[in-house]
């Protein structure tokens, strides 16, 4: 039994799990599964809500919690920092990773490592079908458009691709979503709303944590119709963030709340030192800032942080 199990790949996205990471972690256990390998889709964190509609609206099972990768078979997907990999990681054997972000990684073996500039892990995993000609069910397929349609913030976001946008209407006729636009918003709306719900639950929801030479940075986001309910909140939410930095020990905290709508992001913020104002070249006023046309941490925000940290 013991020898059976140690054969499993488990197939995992990022520690604060978002539907692309949960959408292209089953549809690619079920790809391998279709190769004649054993594998099997994990969750390292919390579904959130987005993501459980989408699942509960094309009647997909919830992945199996994974806890602790200690001794286990790892495919990773949507990531490739460490610091935002399953907890247990440093014990467990790294065989594969597929990603759309920038590249902070580093393995005693040689693996298959494939980035690709795209705007979704799932447009990734859905040419490995196309391409394969291995058949996508109305289940999976519906999952990969999921999981570009929230990435791609519905194709407004700077990270969409031609090639998201040609993959999602491929997915679609499978999965018989007729209007993407009207699909995409019904996703967004699942977690846009902060009623019912904790600051720290708000700040951590859709969590990334980075180290930046010397300094650790962590960055949360969350996708609203409108900032009413951010702004209402603002107070609370960066006394919070305050209050998590120092506890975790971070020199930046950030929570990015991007207006899908109007597209443009307010940071709300606590520092140890005047980074936002450097990184974004804007002038901040009680812990925030708004930044027009900002929607993408990959591509908008990391980046600046980045630069600025590398040259400190």
């Amino acid at each position: 039994m013991k020898g059976e199990k140690s054969k499993i790949i488990y197939v995992s996205g990022h520690r604060s799990p978002d539907t692309d990471s949960i959408s292209s972690a089953i549809a690619y256990a079920n790809y391998l599964n279709k190769k004649g390998k054993k594998a099997v889709a994990v969750s390292p964190g919390k579904i959130n809500p987005e993501t459980r509609f989408v699942l509960d609206y094309f009647k997909v099972k919830t992945p199996q919690l994974l806890l602790d990768a200690r001794g286990k078979k790892l495919i990773l997907l949507d990531h490739n920092e460490k610091t935002q990999s399953p907890k247990g990681i440093e014990k467990a054997e790294i065989v594969e990773v597929i990603d759309h972000h920038k590249v902070n990684f580093e393995y005693e073996s040689p693996i298959y490592f494939q980035v690709e500039v795209i705007g979704s892990t799932c447009s990734i995993i859905a040419k490995k079908y196309l391409n394969n000609r291995i058949k996508l069910t109305k289940k999976i397929a519906g999952l990969l458009l999921a999981g570009i349609l929230s990435d791609t913030v519905i194709f407004r976001s700077p990270t969409t691709t031609k090639e998201d946008i040609e993959i999602a209407k491929k997915l679609a006729k499978i999965a018989e979503i007729k209007n993407l636009e009207k699909f995409g918003i019904e996703l967004k709306k699942q977690k846009a709303s902060l009623k019912g719900l904790k600051a720290e639950d708000i700040i951590f929801s859709d969590f990334k944590e980075y180290v930046f030479g010397k300094k650790k940075v962590g960055l949360g986001q969350i996708e609203v119709v409108e900032l009413d309910e951010v702004e209402q909140r603002k107070k609370e939410l960066i006394k919070q963030l305050e209050k998590s930095a120092k506890n975790k020990n971070y020199d930046l905290l950030l929570l990015v709340a991007t207006d899908i709508i109007k597209i443009g992001s307010l940071l709300l913020f606590w520092e140890k030192g005047n980074y936002i104002e450097k990184a974004f070249k804007k002038k901040a006023k009680n812990n925030s800032v708004y930044l027009k046309g900002v929607m993408s941490r990959k591509k908008q925000l990391v980046p600046p942080l980045t630069k600025l940290f590398s040259n400190r």
